[in-house]
Order: structure tokens, then C-alpha cells, then sequence
């Protein structure tokens, strides 16, 4: 809401993957701001595309009125230039907006960016304008779909160094992150589950959205390899929480063939790799290993869908063990991104010791404050930590740890204990 007012405004770039609900993100924005949307989609407008042969704003706003878009003004207006991708002078055309007519807001949202401004050869505009990174819906928007208000707002309000969270709200946040974790967060899938409890749906939505993605491998045509682009979009929900190495792909194939076929669908934004950090100290990307990494998919309930894990699964007594952890694993993931500021594209990490006789590991660590935090995951009993305790004793400047496990929060000497659907709060332990 500030970026629309602040008198330093740029255009403004919603990224994210396919499906993750931009378009309707600035709608939503248009109409709790009260002003008019003039949105100019170029998938289902493509003779809009000829307004950008110019790229000069004032000939651009005329050639879009000749084509039946109402005018553009300043304060009253919002320009939407949607599935911006497919147009990539209109990328470029954004410098223009924020040096000669800064007075307008406007935004671009699209997926697939990279590959677009690959193909023209030419750069995305920094400097002149701003990003903002979307992510899947989280826990918590979930339950405010829901319409479950009290918890959600429980949740939102939560301070962790203050421990006290009553039973009644930790056995129905239980109960819905169950179903949270079937739908995920992808708004066509959630939608469903939160409405009416849509099974099938849901699953309807999963396939549809996995797709599209399939898709959208031959759009990266003469990038990579789409045959081992899609045999790695098949695999990657199997990955999950293990190592991950380019032969777990395709065993025969180069790895000079699987790295850009990896690289392209983080770029898409469907998979994430985490990557080895030692953890001494921020940024954590400073002295990480990028040769030592674990996967993540963008969505816990696509997952799901490409595993055929059905809705009854979620419901087994340890959430921390389905599908071997992993299914913990992801969700973490996707709400430490999403708790990541939005003008960055955010990054994991995790911590791998592998001495002889001496191996540990810590699933993921985050900048909290100005100190490293380390993540476990785990459903054991509090001794058993020993990695995350073998992290804390060789990190002197990280005092304090987290383990996400399925009861209420409790804090012990050096380790915080929140439940997995706090995932959300891990920044804030200190």
C-alpha cells in the first residue's frame, strides 16, 4: 500500500512463479486503494505489444488509447502490465516511466522473465525499478481464507520469547495445517480446501497448475534440454530434504545437460536448491558451498499431488514423518521464504559436518537479528538434537537455536521448541 504514496515511487515488478496469484494481488491492491485498474494483459491482448515499439511513455499511453484503454492518471490510476513476459520492450519501457512520467504508477507482473529478456538480448532495468517477490500463500493466510479469524489472528500476534500458547488453538492449528499442507499454497488449489473442504477440487487445481509448468518447459527452447528438463520436474518432489546431486536426474546423462535444465527452473521459479553454508557469520551466502546442496519444490501441495499423496496421509499421528520428513521439510521452506522481505528474492541455506566419525547436519539456517540461527526439524526427544547442539557449541556467536516439532512452544537453555506451523516466527527468536 505505501509504494502506491511514497514520492520516490518506481515501477514496481511482481515476480514470482506461475500460479503463485500475482495478477490478483494487484487487483486487490487497485480496489482497497480506490483507484481504476487499466490492465493491459498481453497474453489475451497481443496486439498491445505494438504500443511498446516506441518506448517513450507518451506514445506508448497513445497508441494503448487507440487500442481502447482507458487514459492512465496520476493519483487516480494503476497501469498493469500483466504477462509481461510476453512482451519484452515493455520491460525496457519501464525505465522510461520512472525517468519522464514518475507521476504514474505502474506495474509489471509476469513469470519467466529471465528466459524473455535472454531472447532480446537486452537487460532488466535496475535502478528504475523496484521488485517485489510473491510466494505461495502462507499457514496463515491460509487460515484467514479459512475464515478462521481467532486463530489466525492469535498466530499473527504470537511473540515468541513468551512461551504461553493455549492447547485448545495448538490442537486446531494441528488440525488445519494438516489440511494446509494437502492444498499448499497456490491460490487455485487453496481456494477449494479453505471454502468447502474441496478434496477433489484441490486435486483438480494441483494437476492443472502442474501442467501449465510442463508447459512451459519448451518455452526455455534452445536454453536446455526440455526432455531433461521435465524428467527433473518429475524427480524433484522425490528429492525433497535429501542431498542433491545432478546424477540423481538422469544417471546418464552430462552434467553440462542437467546444470541448465536445474538452472532454468529455479529461474522459473518451480524448484529452489538450499544450499551448504559453514555459518559463521552474515550474509550466510558469504562462505556457502553451492556444490553441496538439498531441494525444495515452490509448493508443498504440488508436491504432494506429483508424489499421489492423497488428503488421508496428512492425517497420519506424526506430521514429522510423512513421507520420511520431507513433507515437514518443504512446508518450512516455503514459510521461511515467504518471511523473507519482499523486495528479495530470498535464499536457503543449511549446515552439512561431514568428519569422519563426526557427521551432522542442520536443515536450514536464517539470518535472525544479526546472528545465524540454526533450524531443525525434527520429532525426537529434546537430547537427541545433537546436530543442532554440535552447531551451537562450534558457533560461538550463535547463541540460540530452533526446532520445529508438533507440540506447544517451550524454551530451554539454548534452544527455542515452536511448533511447525510457527515456522513463520523463526526470525524473531533471539
Amino acid at each position: 500500500m505505501d509504494w502506491f504514496s511514497r514520492g520516490d515511487r518506481k515501477p514496481l515488478l511482481v515476480r514470482g512463479a506461475r500460479q503463485v496469484g500475482k495478477t490478483w494481488v494487484v487487483r486487490e491492491l487497485a480496489r482497497r486503494l480506490g483507484v481504476r485498474l487499466i490492465e493491459v494483459n498481453f497474453e489475451l491482448r497481443p496486439e498491445a505489444k505494438a504500443a511498446f515499439l516506441s518506448l517513450q511513455p507518451a506514445e506508448i499511453l497513445k497508441a494503448l488509447s487507440f487500442l481502447g484503454f482507458a487514459p492512465v492518471e496520476p493519483g487516480t490510476s494503476l497501469l498493469l502490465l500483466d504477462e509481461i513476459q510476453e512482451c519484452p520492450q515493455s520491460i525496457a519501457a519501464l525505465r522510461y516511466f520512472y525517468e519522464t512520467r514518475p507521476d504514474l504508477a505502474v506495474i509489471g507482473t509476469g513469470s519467466l522473465l529471465e528466459f524473455a529478456l535472454e531472447a532480446e538480448k537486452f537487460s532488466m532495468p535496475v535502478g528504475r525499478v523496484e521488485f517485489f517477490w510473491l510466494h505461495p500463500m502462507t499457514f496463515e493466510e491460509y487460515l484467514w481464507a479459512r475464515g478462521n479469524m481467532a486463530l489466525a489472528e492469535s498466530l499473527s500476534t504470537f511473540k515468541v520469547h513468551e512461551t504461553v500458547w493455549p492447547e485448545a488453538a495448538h490442537q486446531q492449528a494441528l488440525a488445519e495445517l494438516r489440511n494446509y499442507l494437502f492444498c499448499g499454497g497456490m491460490p487455485q488449489a487453496l481456494l477449494p480446501m479453505a471454502e468447502g473442504n474441496d478434496v477433489a477440487g484441490t486435486r483438480r487445481a494441483h494437476l492443472s497448475i502442474l501442467q501449465s509448468y510442463r508447459q512451459d518447459f519448451y518455452k526455455y527452447a534452445g536454453k536446455i534440454k526440455a526432455s531433461i528438463a521435465e524428467h527433473m520436474f518429475l524427480r524433484a518432489p522425490g528429492l525433497v530434504g535429501g542431498r542433491f546431486k545432478f546424477t540423481h536426474i538422469d544417471s546418464e546423462a552430462r552434467s553440462s545437460d542437467v546444470k541448465p535444465a536445474v538452472v532454468a527452473l529455479e529461474k522459473a521459479g518451480v524448484i529452489r536448491r538450499v544450499f551448504h553454508s559453514s555459518g559463521q557469520g552474515l550474509p550466510l551466502v558469504s562462505d556457502c558451498n553451492e556444490r553441496i546442496a538439498k531441494l525444495v519444490m515452490v509448493d508443498v501441495g504440488l508436491m504432494h499431488a506429483s508424489l499421489q499423496i492423497d488428503a488421508q496421509l496428512v492425517q497420519e499421528p506424526d506430521l514429522l514423518a510423512i513421507h520420511r520428513g520431507a513433507v515437514a521439510e518443504q512446508f518450512v521452506a516455503q514459510e521461511l521464504l515467504a518471511a523473507t522481505p519482499h523486495g528479495q528474492e530470498g535464499q536457503l541455506y543449511f549446515w552439512v559436518r561431514e568428519a569422519l566419525n563426526s557427521q551432522a547436519e542442520v536443515d536450514f539456517l536464517v539470518p535472525a537479528g544479526s546472528r545465524v540461527l540454526p533450524i531443525e526439524v525434527k520429532s525426537g526427544a529434546t537430547g537427541s538434537l545433537k546436530s543442532l547442539h554440535s552447531f551451537l557449541d562450534s558457533h560461538p556467536a550463535s547463541p540460540r537455536g530452533l526446532r520445529l516439532y508438533t507440540a506447544t512452544p517451550m524454551s530451554t537453555d539454548r534452544v527455542m521448541h515452536l511448533p511447525l506451523y510457527m515456522a513463520c516466527k523463526a526470525r524473531d527468536v533471539n
